[in-house]
């Protein structure tokens, strides 16, 4: 099992927006999938959340000082059971100039937090599979928005957020500065997590 790590990040607009990367065409592991910036822990990484602040940088082009982690979600296995991934969900004060790595990301994407917890914007269905010339039609949410399509473990990670954040005010007020002053780290109780 491979052990990597992603960042949620939410720019603090006016009206907040999430951002989601489309990984270039060209990688080993999801290729032109849509995703949250982040990557596989290596072993020089203090933890998964240093992983995921090292590899938003990598990705995005915005220094990982820029990114505030406020909560820890749930790991999420992905489908093929091979990598349980740790999401950090990070805020980042606007703007945000994205000067993505076109090696690692393909396309940024800024969605409105309203779309997203627009009815019945994350739903269940099925995403068609080919897997070693096998086609399959695997359960999983789903959302989609301005053309962009994401399923699999980072739709899981989106229906994740919306069932601990179920009102997006709860995003937009940025309650965080009450529960974690002055702090850049969400503290971990497992080092290797």
């Amino acid at each position: 099992m491979l052990y990597a790590a992603v960042v949620i990040p939410i720019v603090n607009y006016d009206e907040p927006a999430i951002v989601f990367v489309k990984r270039a065409a060209h990688l080993r592991r999801n290729p032109g999938q849509i995703a949250f910036p982040g990557g596989i822990v290596d072993p020089g990484d203090a933890d998964a959340q240093a992983a995921a602040l090292r590899e938003f940088e990598e990705e995005l082009g915005v220094a990982r000082e820029r990114v505030r982690i406020v909560d820890r979600m749930e790991d999420v296995v992905t489908l093929a059971l091979s990598v349980t991934v740790t999401p950090f969900l990070g805020m980042l004060e606007a703007p945000a100039p994205f000067a993505f790595d076109a090696s690692e990301t393909e396309a940024v994407y800024e969605v409105p937090l309203d779309a997203l917890y627009a009815p019945n914007a994350v739903r269940r269905g099925t995403e068609h599979v080919v897997h070693e010339g096998t086609a399959y039609d695997v359960p999983t949410w789903l959302f989609d928005h301005d053309g962009m399509h994401v399923w699999g473990a980072t739709a899981r990670m989106v229906h994740d957020l919306l069932v601990r954040y179920p009102d997006p005010e709860d995003l937009k007020r940025r309650p965080y500065d009450v529960f974690f002053p002055n702090t850049t780290t969400f503290p971990i109780s497992n080092p290797n997590q």
